[in-house]
C-alpha cells in the first residue's frame, strides 16, 4: 500500500535504513517523492535500498537518495551525516531514528562493555542525532521527529536483555521531554513503539520456536510486517498528524506481556 500523504519537497534522514522498518519506511517515502538521506553502517544493504528507492520515485526529477555509511555510536559519524545531508539537500524537514542494536544477555551476564555499547547506539546516538538535527530545524523554523523505541520501552523486552529494555525506555522519556520543550518553536517530536516485527533483528536472534512463542503473546496472533509499521511512521511524519506531539504510539498487535 502506498503512502496517502505527499512528502514532495520534504527532506528527511532515516537512520537504520538498510533493513527492517527503516528500509520499508525509505521505500514508502520514496514513492511520495521525499528527498532522503539514508543512513546505516551496512554499506552493501544500504546501497541496495538506495537503488530501490530511486526506482520507486514517482517524480522522475527526484534527486537520488543519499547513502551515508555511518555508525550512530560515533559522534563524528553523526556530524558527518548532518553535514552530508545539508550539502546535498540544504535542509532537514524530518528525522526518523530507526538504528539500534540488541543483545540477549541475561541480567547477571551483562558486562560493562556490552552495557556501554548498547547505550552508545540506542541512547547516546539517538540523543546526538536529535540534538544536531534540532539545531538545524530551529534555523529553518521547525520540523518533525519520530524516534523509534519498542514495546520494550513500554514494559519489558521478550527478546533483548535489560540493557536493551533500559535503552528503549530512555528513548521514550527523552522524546517526550523534547516534545514539551520544542513544540513552541515549530518542532513536533513523537516516539513510535513497534511490537515484534519480521525484521533481521528478530530472525537473526530467535529460532522458529521462539518466534512462534512470541506470536502466542500477540492478540492478532502474528508478528507485524515491516511495511505495516512503516505506514504508521509515515502518518506520524505527515501533516495529517499535525496535532500529534509528545505521543508514544504503540503498534504491537495487542501484545500480552506475561
Amino acid at each position: 500500500m502506498d503512502c496517502d500523504w505527499s512528502f514532495n519537497g520534504q527532506t528527511g534522514i532515516i537512520t537504520g535504513a538498510a533493513s527492517g522498518i527503516g528500509a520499508e519506511l525509505a521505500r514508502l517515502l520514496a514513492k511520495s517523492d521525499a528527498e532522503l538521506a539514508l543512513v546505516d553502517r551496512d554499506r552493501r544493504r544500504l546501497d541496495a535500498v538506495v537503488t530501490e528507492c530511486t526506482n520507486l520515485a514517482q517524480n522522475n526529477s527526484l534527486v537520488k537518495p543519499l547513502a551515508i555509511c555511518a555508525d550512530m555510536s560515533k559522534p563524528e559519524d553523526i556530524q558527518r551525516m548532518i553535514d552530508a545531508t545539508l550539502a546535498s539537500f540544504g535542509k532537514i524537514n524530518f528525522l526518523v531514528t530507526s538504528a539500534g542494536i540488541i543483545y540477549r544477555s541475561r541480567f547477571l551476564d551483562i558486562d560493562l562493555a556490552e552495557w556501554d555499547e548498547v547505550m552508545a547506539t540506542n541512547v547516546r546516538g539517538v540523543f546526538l542525532c536529535n540534538q544536531m538535527v534540532v539545531a538545524q530545524m530551529l534555523k529553518q523554523g521547525g520540523g518533525r521527529i519520530v524516534n523509534i523505541s519498542s514495546v520494550a520501552g513500554r514494559s519489558i523486552s521478550l527478546i533483548g536483555g535489560a540493557h536493551y529494555c533500559t535503552s528503549k525506555h530512555a528513548v521514550v522519556g527523552m522524546t517526550r521531554h523534547m516534545a514539551r520543550e520544542l513544540c513552541q518553536q515549530g518542532i513536533r517530536a513523537n516516539v513510535f513503539c513497534p511490537g515484534a516485527t519480521h525484521t533481521p533483528m528478530i530472525h537473526d536472534n530467535m529460532d522458529a520456536d521462539e518466534v512462534k512463542g512470541l506470536e502466542q503473546r500477540i492478540a492478532l496472533g502474528r508478528l507485524a510486517d515491516a511495511d505495516e509499521q512503516a505506514r504508521v511512521i509515515a502518518f506520524m511524519l505527515s501533516d495529517a498528524a499535525s496535532y500529534l506531539n509528545g505521543a508514544c504510539l504503540d503498534s504491537n498487535g495487542g501484545s500480552v506481556m506475561l
